[in-house]
Protein backbone atom coordinates (compact mmCIF):
# COMPACT_ATOMS: atom_id res chain seq x y z
CA UNK A 1 0.00 0.00 0.00
CA UNK A 2 1.24 3.35 -1.04
CA UNK A 3 0.11 7.29 0.06
CA UNK A 4 -0.29 8.62 -3.64
CA UNK A 5 1.09 12.23 -4.04
CA UNK A 6 0.86 14.85 -6.82
CA UNK A 7 2.41 17.40 -7.73
CA UNK A 8 1.02 21.67 -8.08
CA UNK A 9 2.54 24.53 -8.68
CA UNK A 10 2.20 27.44 -6.52
CA UNK A 11 0.30 30.02 -8.73
CA UNK A 12 -0.32 32.82 -6.17
CA UNK A 13 1.73 35.58 -7.21
CA UNK A 14 1.28 36.60 -3.71
CA UNK A 15 3.16 33.76 -2.44
CA UNK A 16 6.69 34.26 -1.01
CA UNK A 17 6.60 30.79 -2.58
CA UNK A 18 5.10 31.81 -6.13
CA UNK A 19 6.21 29.21 -8.56
CA UNK A 20 7.57 26.51 -6.76
CA UNK A 21 6.43 23.11 -6.97
CA UNK A 22 4.67 20.88 -3.68
CA UNK A 23 3.22 17.91 -3.36
CA UNK A 24 0.00 16.96 -1.72
CA UNK A 25 -1.50 13.75 -0.75
CA UNK A 26 -4.51 12.19 -3.68
CA UNK A 27 -7.52 11.12 -1.83
CA UNK A 28 -9.63 7.99 -3.15
CA UNK A 29 -12.69 8.15 -0.89
CA UNK A 30 -13.79 8.28 2.53
CA UNK A 31 -14.21 5.03 4.51
CA UNK A 32 -17.88 5.06 6.27
CA UNK A 33 -18.90 3.54 9.41
CA UNK A 34 -20.25 0.19 7.25
CA UNK A 35 -16.94 -0.30 5.98
CA UNK A 36 -14.78 0.33 8.80
CA UNK A 37 -17.27 -2.51 10.74
CA UNK A 38 -16.29 -4.74 7.93
CA UNK A 39 -13.02 -4.15 8.27
CA UNK A 40 -12.85 -4.70 11.84
CA UNK A 41 -14.56 -7.76 11.41
CA UNK A 42 -12.26 -9.37 9.28
CA UNK A 43 -9.60 -8.69 12.01
CA UNK A 44 -11.33 -10.23 14.79
CA UNK A 45 -14.26 -12.04 16.05
CA UNK A 46 -16.49 -9.44 16.87
CA UNK A 47 -19.42 -9.11 14.49
CA UNK A 48 -20.05 -6.34 11.94
CA UNK A 49 -23.53 -5.65 13.59
CA UNK A 50 -21.86 -5.02 17.28
CA UNK A 51 -19.47 -3.07 15.62
CA UNK A 52 -21.40 -0.79 14.42
CA UNK A 53 -23.46 -0.28 17.39
CA UNK A 54 -19.98 0.26 19.21
CA UNK A 55 -18.75 2.68 16.93
CA UNK A 56 -22.03 4.39 16.96
CA UNK A 57 -22.25 4.54 21.10
CA UNK A 58 -18.65 5.47 20.09
CA UNK A 59 -19.64 8.99 18.73
CA UNK A 60 -22.11 9.80 21.77
CA UNK A 61 -19.69 8.89 24.52
CA UNK A 62 -17.27 11.37 22.81
CA UNK A 63 -19.47 14.35 22.06
CA UNK A 64 -21.12 14.17 26.07
CA UNK A 65 -17.46 14.01 26.98
CA UNK A 66 -16.14 16.59 24.79
CA UNK A 67 -19.47 19.41 25.73
CA UNK A 68 -18.04 18.40 29.84
CA UNK A 69 -14.70 19.72 29.27
CA UNK A 70 -13.30 16.65 29.10
CA UNK A 71 -9.91 15.94 26.84
CA UNK A 72 -11.26 12.48 25.02
CA UNK A 73 -8.09 10.15 24.45
CA UNK A 74 -8.32 6.91 22.49
CA UNK A 75 -4.82 5.00 22.83
CA UNK A 76 -3.27 4.64 19.57
CA UNK A 77 -5.34 7.14 17.93
CA UNK A 78 -5.42 10.35 19.85
CA UNK A 79 -6.39 12.67 21.56
CA UNK A 80 -9.79 14.94 21.11
CA UNK A 81 -10.50 18.23 23.21
CA UNK A 82 -13.32 20.98 22.61
CA UNK A 83 -11.90 24.39 21.41
CA UNK A 84 -14.04 27.67 20.78
CA UNK A 85 -13.39 30.97 18.17
CA UNK A 86 -13.97 34.30 20.56
CA UNK A 87 -13.69 37.59 19.89
CA UNK A 88 -11.58 39.85 21.92
CA UNK A 89 -12.37 42.80 24.20
CA UNK A 90 -10.38 45.44 25.51
CA UNK A 91 -11.82 45.64 29.23
CA UNK A 92 -12.95 41.61 30.75
CA UNK A 93 -15.73 42.96 32.12
CA UNK A 94 -17.16 43.88 28.50
CA UNK A 95 -16.79 39.80 27.79
CA UNK A 96 -20.42 37.94 27.16
CA UNK A 97 -20.58 34.38 26.04
CA UNK A 98 -23.93 35.34 23.53
CA UNK A 99 -21.40 38.00 22.04
CA UNK A 100 -17.66 36.44 22.22
CA UNK A 101 -17.93 33.42 21.81
CA UNK A 102 -18.12 32.69 18.05
CA UNK A 103 -17.96 29.45 17.69
CA UNK A 104 -16.74 25.65 18.57
CA UNK A 105 -14.50 23.20 17.07
CA UNK A 106 -12.74 20.06 17.91
CA UNK A 107 -9.10 19.74 18.14
CA UNK A 108 -7.51 16.40 17.40
CA UNK A 109 -3.74 15.62 18.35
CA UNK A 110 -2.48 12.20 16.92
CA UNK A 111 -1.28 9.81 19.51
CA UNK A 112 2.59 9.67 19.94
CA UNK A 113 4.76 6.99 20.75
CA UNK A 114 8.53 6.18 20.99
CA UNK A 115 9.95 4.13 17.84
CA UNK A 116 12.31 1.49 18.96
CA UNK A 117 14.37 1.71 15.52
CA UNK A 118 15.51 5.46 15.59
CA UNK A 119 14.27 6.43 19.21
CA UNK A 120 11.94 9.38 18.08
CA UNK A 121 8.06 10.10 18.87
CA UNK A 122 6.47 9.25 15.82
CA UNK A 123 2.66 8.70 15.22
CA UNK A 124 1.29 5.42 14.97
CA UNK A 125 -0.90 5.78 12.47
CA UNK A 126 1.64 7.28 10.03
CA UNK A 127 3.83 4.70 10.74
CA UNK A 128 5.41 2.90 7.91
CA UNK A 129 3.78 5.09 5.29
CA UNK A 130 5.05 4.48 1.95
CA UNK A 131 4.97 7.34 -0.68
CA UNK A 132 4.33 7.44 -4.48
CA UNK A 133 3.88 9.66 -6.81
CA UNK A 134 0.46 9.66 -8.73
CA UNK A 135 0.25 8.89 -12.38
CA UNK A 136 -2.95 9.82 -13.21
CA UNK A 137 -2.99 6.99 -15.97
CA UNK A 138 -2.09 4.24 -13.43
CA UNK A 139 -4.84 4.13 -10.85
CA UNK A 140 -4.51 2.57 -7.38
CA UNK A 141 -6.74 -0.63 -6.74
CA UNK A 142 -7.55 -2.03 -3.25
CA UNK A 143 -4.75 -5.18 -4.24
CA UNK A 144 -2.30 -3.28 -4.73
CA UNK A 145 0.52 -3.08 -2.87
CA UNK A 146 2.99 -0.74 -2.77
CA UNK A 147 6.27 -2.99 -3.78
CA UNK A 148 9.54 -1.39 -5.94
CA UNK A 149 8.87 0.94 -8.82
CA UNK A 150 11.15 2.79 -10.95
CA UNK A 151 11.35 6.65 -10.68
CA UNK A 152 11.86 9.94 -11.29
CA UNK A 153 10.61 13.19 -9.90
CA UNK A 154 6.68 14.89 -10.69
CA UNK A 155 7.06 18.28 -11.81
CA UNK A 156 5.06 20.36 -13.16
CA UNK A 157 1.26 22.17 -12.95
CA UNK A 158 -0.29 18.82 -11.07
CA UNK A 159 0.36 16.40 -13.40
CA UNK A 160 1.79 14.20 -11.86
CA UNK A 161 3.10 12.59 -14.69
CA UNK A 162 7.06 12.46 -14.15
CA UNK A 163 7.20 8.74 -12.96
CA UNK A 164 6.77 6.91 -9.85
CA UNK A 165 8.35 6.92 -6.91
CA UNK A 166 7.72 4.29 -3.62
CA UNK A 167 9.82 5.97 -0.46
CA UNK A 168 9.17 4.94 2.63
CA UNK A 169 9.20 8.16 4.17
CA UNK A 170 9.38 7.55 8.00
CA UNK A 171 6.93 9.50 9.91
CA UNK A 172 7.72 13.30 8.75
CA UNK A 173 5.90 15.71 11.48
Amino acid sequence: MSLFIKTYVNNNDKSSAFGKTYGKVVHFGTLNIDEIAEKIQEKCTVHKADIQAVLTALQGVVSEGLQNGMRVRLPGIGTFKMGVRSSGVVNAADFTLAKNILGTRVLFQPEKSKDNTNHKYTNPLTRGTRFKLFNYTELPSEDSDSGSTTGGSGSGSGSGTGGSQDDPIENRP
